[in-house]
């Protein structure tokens, strides 16, 4: 059996997109990340022509404040650098908590 959760007929929605990065990230520790290659990845092996897919959801998701996106510890604002163009491997985690005085 496959480890995908998904048929591999079936086209995934940015939904079905944003429940997989989340799903992923509620099943780690505090403070682990994923790549976000991982979501792609449970769309089956023709995972990365979903990268776009992921990539547009995952900056929806930031946008949402959601999740966060980091490149070498540092958090990524996706309205000054788009995903499409930052090289380098970049991690998605959920937001640390803030205080309320924050």
């Amino acid at each position: 059996m496959s480890k995908t959760r998904w048929l591999e007929h079936e086209e995934p929605s940015n939904e079905d997109v944003r429940n997989e990065v989340l799903r992923l990230l509620m099943l780690l520790k505090a403070g682990e990340s994923i790549c976000p290659t991982e979501a792609a990845r449970a769309f089956g092996p023709r995972w990365r022509q979903y990268m776009p897919m992921v990539r547009e959801a995952i900056t929806d998701m930031v946008r949402d404040e959601l999740i966060e996106v980091t490149q070498n510890g540092v958090v990524i604002d996706v309205e000054e650098r788009d995903l499409e163009t930052i090289r380098g491997p970049v991690r998605l985690q959920l937001p640390k908590q803030r205080n309320v005085d924050d």
